[in-house]
């Protein structure tokens, strides 16, 4: 009976997983809390329990979370995992589930679509003739998608395809020369921290605004960058937890729906660019999307 009873408790009950104790994961578990209408339980993987993994809906925060709760899926269960890289989600339920459950699982990102980061680079340089960017082994699989979004916003596209074997700063050296403005697209196979500080000073010295995709990369010398918070990420989260609760399918795996614009001020004056204001700047680009 105590085992029936606590099955049953687990069908009802909205199961909120974090990967750490952390400021940031501590952060989305709030905006859930805050945005959602159903009771939650919350639990991080060390307080894990056998009977977790039948929970009716399971909120997978983090990619540690993620594949946790992967390994231990209970066919028919719903289950959202939210604030991790679209490429880590894609690779985790390609090798743990690769059977159809795609009606049952899906995931919300933490990095920006790729079509919201080019129109940014637009909006910084309005007369930019050419987009330089580069890809690595994590990030290959945007290059049909990055060459299309550059043709929408009429670059042309200047693209270093970057192996384990190569250089990158030999490489990336002359995209960024000839560039008017560079995309950083987050891969750690490429942009490690040495790269970037490197990166950056290059496009000081040949006048090339730099795109970027944290808050972090702005102010470490990105002219802007386009980015979503742990509370954004959080707040869809606690969203799409109410849709699914009122009977509504799980929704697709998306990209955040909230997101914030950061510009540098000074990498900004120092290429001579006169900018519209982060929130002006947000506004644009939400404004292309709902009309889109």
């Amino acid at each position: 009976m105590l085992l029936c009873s606590a099955l049953a408790q687990a069908q009802d009950e909205v199961l909120l997983v974090l990967s750490d104790i952390s400021p940031s994961y501590d952060q989305v578990k709030l905006a859930v809390e805050d945005s959602t209408h159903s009771p939650l339980r919350v639990v991080t993987l060390d307080r894990l329990q056998a009977l977790d993994s039948r929970s009716s809906l399971i909120v997978a925060i983090g990619s540690r979370a993620c594949e946790q709760m992967l390994r231990t899926y209970h066919p028919g269960t719903r289950m959202i995992c939210s604030f991790l890289p679209s490429s880590t989600f894609k690779k985790l339920r390609s090798t743990l589930l690769p059977g159809d459950t795609d009606a049952h699982i899906s995931g919300l990102f933490i990095d920006q679509p790729l079509e919201r980061q080019v129109r940014l680079a637009r909006m910084i340089r309005p007369a930019a003739q050419t987009l330089g960017t580069a890809l690595g082994q994590n990030s290959q699989a945007l290059k049909s998608a990055l060459e299309q979004y550059a043709q929408s916003e009429v670059f042309q596209l200047e693209l270093a395809e970057l192996k384990s074997s190569d250089n990158p700063i030999q490489i990336l050296a002359p995209i960024v020369e000839h560039s008017d403005v560079f995309l950083v697209i987050p891969d750690s196979s490429i942009f490690n921290r040495a790269i970037s500080k490197w990166l950056l000073y290059l496009s000081l010295k040949h006048q090339v605004p730099v795109i970027g995709f944290s808050k972090s990369y702005t102010d470490a010398g990105a002219t802007a960058s386009v980015h979503s918070s742990p509370h954004q990420i959080g707040q869809q989260t606690g969203e799409w937890i109410n849709r699914l609760m009122s009977g509504e399918s799980i929704p697709g795996s998306a990209f955040p729906a909230y997101f914030e614009v950061s510009i540098n001020p000074v990498a900004a004056r120092t290429l001579g660019l006169e900018l519209p204001t982060p929130a002006a700047l947000q506004r644009r680009l939400s404004q292309i999307e709902a009309a889109n």
